[in-house]
């Protein structure tokens, strides 16, 4: 059995908030627990992948074609987990843009 401990920033009061921890046994069941159900609720979601870094396994909302992301939680055991890899991309801004519109 793996296990998600949900991620939220520090900005968010800990003695209010309190981080979950959630056993799951298959990407399924991960994807459907209502912490992680909630981010892909957004109009622009467009889909989940893990991070690793050698040292940790995030699991990531992808958002926008992949040009905006949030951590959603850490991931112990990703062998029961079916999921891309996460690729950072970035929007190339060009002198006088903003990533929206004309300057």
């Amino acid at each position: 059995m793996a296990q998600i401990k949900q991620h939220r920033p520090n900005y968010f009061d800990p003695l209010v908030f309190v981080n979950l921890t959630v056993d799951f046994e298959s990407t399924e069941e991960l994807l459907n627990i209502p912490f992680v159900l909630n981010f892909s609720t957004a109009s622009n979601f467009s889909h989940y992948a893990i991070s690793e870094d050698g040292t940790k396994s995030t699991l990531m909302a992808v958002y926008d074609d992949g040009y905006e992301w949030w951590v959603i939680g850490f991931i112990d055991d990703i062998s029961k987990v079916d999921l891309p890899k996460w690729e950072p991309i970035y929007k190339e801004v060009k002198q006088g843009q903003s990533k929206n519109k004309e300057v």
